[in-house]
């Protein structure tokens, strides 16, 4: 499959002793796209400028006329296709262009215990393509809002109170917010008098959760967090024609230029789910955070504007800033079973303070620094 690395085409692809590998989707011949496609299979990439032929494991293995052209001097070895450096976690794909990064394991860190209540709580599958739209926003305006902002919700999606969707304009009040190093966040929507998940997985959540994480999604009503930087994913809790039904996804807000991104989204199912429940949570997420949902259309509508009125110099010559300091007064929980930085209330802005901290950091570090 080919993905996007920071602007950057990227080919991740299996070798036939099942490693995975990820290289630049570039001939290092002339610098032509190898693979155009979104996904295939193949054992090579060819390409289709001079017909230079690629294993899937990055080493050239064909050149046509080599012998004649070339003289038999060609040296092959150094023509192998640009790595990069990848790492999993529970079935994700993490890249970086830096050759000797910290450990995956180590950047998500203790984030990994909330990352787990959406992705690893029991083994889970995508179900259809992914979503792909286009918003006319800066990106860090998504992850801003999945790191940590219930607040907008009372006024934004305040017509899902007039719908009878939910109880009151203040319902997403209730909770924790959470924030760790690295600049990830989550916000808790907690308790949920319903079980929000099939029933019949009760055990499989229990063997792969710690019983403090099984305690917590008992109960939970929602879970919206973002991984830094643009990773964000969402456990979302609805009641569609009477049944209420959760479901699962995660997004990239892909940047495409400093006010233009793509937007793509995976909705998650439990794999061992009915085929009842699949379908019904596919509706649920259809009809809330899909390109024509009730929240996701109100969200791009004010992620458009924030930009629009963003725009040109007026901004910087006047040294408007925003003002983050929602929650400043308040002290962390220090008896919640979960690791962090925990606040008892959802209407914080302490996970866009950390967030924003720590890109920050790596802005301001020196090139070549630890953080790159």
């Amino acid at each position: 499959m080919t993905r996007d690395l920071a602007g950057y085409s990227v080919i991740v692809s299996r070798d036939d002793s099942g490693n995975m590998n990820a290289f630049y989707n570039m001939c290092t011949h002339r610098g032509m796209k190898l693979c155009r496609a979104d996904k295939g299979n193949k054992g090579r990439f060819t390409c289709p400028y001079h017909g230079f032929t690629f294993k899937n494991t990055g080493e050239l293995i064909g050149v046509p006329m080599q012998k004649e052209i070339y003289g038999g001097q060609l040296d092959t070895a150094r023509l192998s296709l640009h790595k990069v450096t990848i790492g999993t976690y529970k079935g994700l794909i993490f890249g970086t262009w830096n050759e000797t990064p910290e450990p995956l394991e180590q950047f998500l860190g203790d984030f990994k215990w909330y990352l787990d209540l959406a992705v690893g709580r029991a083994e889970m599958e995508v179900m259809g393509p992914p979503q792909r739209f286009v918003v006319h926003s800066h990106w860090k305006i998504g992850s801003d809002n999945f790191v940590g902002d219930s607040y907008h919700t009372m006024v934004t999606h305040g017509s899902i109170a007039e719908l009878g969707m939910v109880p009151n304009a203040t319902y997403s009040k209730k909770g924790y917010q959470v924030y760790t190093s690295h600049g990830h966040g989550c916000n808790i929507g907690y308790p949920n008098p319903d079980f929000a998940f099939p029933e019949e997985l009760r055990d499989e959540y229990k063997a792969n959760l710690s019983p403090e994480q099984y305690e917590l999604l008992g109960s939970l009503k929602n879970l919206i967090g973002t991984v830094f930087p643009n990773l964000s994913f969402l456990v979302s809790h609805t009641k569609v024609k009477g049944q209420l039904i959760s479901n699962t996804s995660i997004r990239l807000w892909r940047p495409i230029s400093h006010d233009k991104m793509e937007v793509i989204t995976w909705l998650l199912v439990e794999k061992r789910a009915s085929e009842d429940w699949k379908r019904r949570s596919r509706e649920a997420f259809v009809f809330t955070f899909s390109p024509s949902g009730i929240f996701e259309q109100d969200d791009t509508e004010v992620f458009t504007d924030i930009t629009a009125a963003a725009a040109g110099s007026l901004p910087f010559k006047k040294n408007f800033t925003y003002n983050y300091t929602m929650g400043l007064h308040r002290e962390p929980e220090t008896d919640f079973p979960g690791p962090g930085t925990v606040y008892a209330d959802k209407f914080s802005e302490a996970s866009q303070r950390n967030f924003y901290r720590y890109w920050l950091d790596l802005m301001s570090e020196p090139e070549g620094g630890a953080g790159k």
